[in-house]
């Protein structure tokens, strides 16, 4: 029986070693033969190259004794005065640890779309461990839960009429 290495995949081995290099964006592109929004993305999320980071709440009080960026709840919210960019992505309470709340406009919900938005999220709040929705097509998809398991974030769909 040959055994063989757990080997990261490529998303993660970027994360890793964007942690200890702090490389850039086209640098990670060049390295790791990413999208140019996922290299982005790893670099927001790093928390030592940050110029702005998002501000911590402390340890308080946790009655249900999450940390931050553990679990975050997320739905999308339709307004029609946007008119083309009428979903507005709300990661209702995003952090269920801080209360933190991320929103952005899209054209649309499907898949792609919440891609885009978690992206923005990631760079402002960080990489959460978990995310809860409802079952809605978007969050349904093939390939989101394919970018979930690239990013190494568990996702549930146990929120319903969220």
């Amino acid at each position: 029986l040959v055994q063989t290495p757990n080997v990261p995949g490529i998303y993660q081995q970027a994360r890793l070693s964007h942690q200890t290099f702090h490389q850039n964006a086209p640098a990670l592109v060049r390295m790791f033969h990413l999208p140019r929004d996922e290299a982005k993305a790893i670099v927001a999320t790093c928390p030592n190259c940050q110029k702005h980071p998002w501000p911590s709440t402390g340890s308080g009080v946790n009655p249900r004794r999450l940390q931050s960026c553990q679990l975050w709840q997320m739905d999308v919210t339709h307004i029609p005065e946007f008119r083309r960019q009428k979903y507005l992505h709300v990661s209702s309470t995003t952090d269920m640890f801080s209360g933190a709340v991320f929103a952005s406009a899209h054209s649309g919900e499907k898949a792609e779309d919440v891609k885009k938005h978690l992206l923005l999220a990631f760079a402002t709040l960080g990489v959460p461990e978990q995310i809860k929705t409802d079952n809605g097509p978007g969050y349904e998809s093939k390939d989101l839960q394919k970018f979930f398991n690239l990013w190494g974030i568990w996702h549930g769909t146990g929120i319903p009429h969220s």
